[in-house]
């Protein structure tokens, strides 16, 4: 159960007619707040366990763990408010927390079978994707703001323009200045992509 699902009511999103209104709620703790917050990440909680093989029971812990930290990130100042959707920053914990959960139980799997099937090809290929994923994602973390957000919703999370440009998720407020805005980062992720193979003589 989510955190504050005992605690208040459904559809309490509807009071929070702003993304400033809906920060300084949180701000406050306000248990609708939270709960409004959670309603709108727990589709994408439910994605990220798919997408990083988790128990589909997972999510719960993945929404309520990252919960925790988007309050203490709000209560010590390292989340400042910009204007964008509080939901926004949310998910992108949910990632790194999810993440952390592949590893955990990929260490704990690699104990317990002690490496027997590391040479079973369908073990190599997910290991291979695995390390894949996590380079992409190195990539992105580089790019930084906005392009990480920008190019991670529509090409890894597959969001079409026009549900990100109605979440206001991004700072871009049409899907035209949205593109745009992709296509820059791409060509910057691309750069990044080849100057990461030169200096591994790929």
């Amino acid at each position: 159960m989510r955190i504050t699902e005992w605690l208040a009511p459904a559809n309490t999103c509807r009071q929070f007619d702003s993304n400033e209104r809906l920060f300084e709620a949180l701000k406050r703790l306000d248990n609708k707040a939270i709960l409004c917050i959670q309603t709108k990440a727990m589709p994408s909680a439910r994605k990220l366990v798919g997408q990083y093989g988790l128990a589909p029971d997972s999510a719960e812990e993945v929404l309520n763990q990252s919960t925790l930290i988007f309050l203490r990130k709000i209560k010590d100042g390292s989340y400042q408010f910009h204007g964008h959707a509080p939901s926004t920053y949310l998910v992108e914990i949910m990632r790194r927390v999810a993440l952390m959960m592949t590893r955990t139980n990929r260490k704990t799997h690699e104990t317990l079978e002690n490496h027997h099937d590391l040479q079973d090809p369908d073990v190599e290929a997910a290991q291979r994707q695995h390390e894949s994923a996590d380079l992409v994602r190195q990539f992105l973390a580089q790019m930084g703001e906005p392009c990480e957000t920008v190019v991670r919703l529509h090409h890894i999370d597959g969001y079409s323009d026009e549900e990100v440009v109605r979440q206001g998720w991004t700072r871009y407020s049409t899907t035209d200045s949205l593109k745009i805005k992709r296509s820059d980062c791409m060509k910057k992720l691309i750069q990044i992509a080849q100057k990461w193979r030169s200096s591994n003589n790929i």
